[in-house]
């Protein structure tokens, strides 16, 4: 059985949303499934999907009961802490804030369950980062106000490297910088802008595995399921490469690899008409490495990608700077 106390940060939300944190590797429709089958209990009874929840109830799993898909081990969960900072997990198909106005399952509603056990004052933790929904990866949070003004000096500076792992539709032949800048205000997407001159907002893309032709297909059908891959679009060719950006702008590694004719496969926003896939939302975008203070953190990804690819990634990860 899966359990999950709901304390105040948790309550108000609706069973199918606060799910999430038991099975994140579901989407709405199959959470609501569950519930519907009778796998999800409240308080030791069955719920209905659209029930708030409040402070003080337990909300239950019966997990002998659900599909081998859901006992994956990609779970919000604490990674490591570092003097003021700490470094958390955020599974893709999970918020990093929580919305203004909206009761949405979060990492930071989450932060007193994953991290009660590993710093003081969970509560108190602030994220110092925002990844996209569909973005796995770490997330650093500081312990207290000082260490959130130290983090944003060094971000700014320069000295805050942040490596990322993507799936790019098309070749990446060679390594390549793009130097634009990003207007992000009041946008849904974000728009590119003429050159800019701080490097501490370029982004870096290294190609480290390709795959073309039938392989680049037998890929994306291990990736997203057969029945997914056959309704996607095939692609020619998938890069996965290496990202490297020191202080990020709302999509930057996206809206940057589609500057380049490059958009993450999958990508329902930055792909362009002949390189979107209608019938998926699933891009992979994971930020698996944080360099700062002279320290570093690394965690894969829960892709089900090949060795040699799996290995790769994990030297890109560990790799010194030059």
């Amino acid at each position: 059985m899966r359990s999950l106390f709901i304390d105040r940060a948790l309550a108000g939300q609706r069973t199918d949303q606060a799910l999430a944190l038991l099975v994140p590797a579901l989407g709405l429709r199959g959470r609501r499934r569950l519930i519907s089958d009778g796998r999800a209990l409240l308080n030791g009874q069955p719920v209905r999907a659209a029930q708030r929840l409040c402070e003080g109830d337990l909300l239950e799993l019966k997990s002998e009961q659900i599909p081998s898909l859901l006992q994956a081990t990609d779970q919000p969960r604490f990674v490591a802490l570092q003097g003021n900072y700490c470094f958390l997990y955020k599974p893709a198909g999970m918020h990093s804030a929580a919305l203004p106005g909206r009761q949405t399952v979060s990492l930071e509603a989450a932060l007193p369950h994953i991290a009660d056990q590993a710093v003081p004052e969970p509560a108190a933790l602030r994220l110092l980062q925002r990844l996209d929904y569909r973005t796995s990866g770490l997330v650093c949070a500081a312990l207290n106000e000082g260490a959130v003004r130290e983090f944003r000096l060094a971000e700014r500076a320069g000295k805050c490297e942040k490596r990322y792992a993507a799936l790019l539709y098309g070749l990446l032949e060679y390594p390549q910088t793009v130097q634009a800048g990003l207007d992000t205000a009041r946008r849904r997407k974000s728009r590119i802008l003429p050159a800019d001159a701080d490097s501490v907002r370029w982004t870096e893309f290294f190609p480290l595995v390709h795959w073309e032709g039938r392989r680049a297909a037998e890929l994306l059908e291990k990736l997203t399921g057969s029945l997914q891959a056959e309704k996607a679009v095939q692609p020619a060719a998938l890069t996965l490469a290496a990202c490297r950006i020191r202080c990020g702008a709302r999509h930057q590694i996206r809206a940057h690899a589609a500057s380049l004719g490059l958009p993450l496969w999958g990508d329902p926003l930055y792909g362009t008409s002949e390189k979107k896939c209608e019938h998926t939302d699933k891009f992979f975008l994971h930020h698996g490495c944080m360099r700062m203070f002279g320290a570093s953190h690394a965690l894969l990804p829960a892709w089900p990608l090949p060795v040699p690819a799996m290995e790769a990634l994990r030297k890109w990860f560990e790799k010194r700077d030059e």
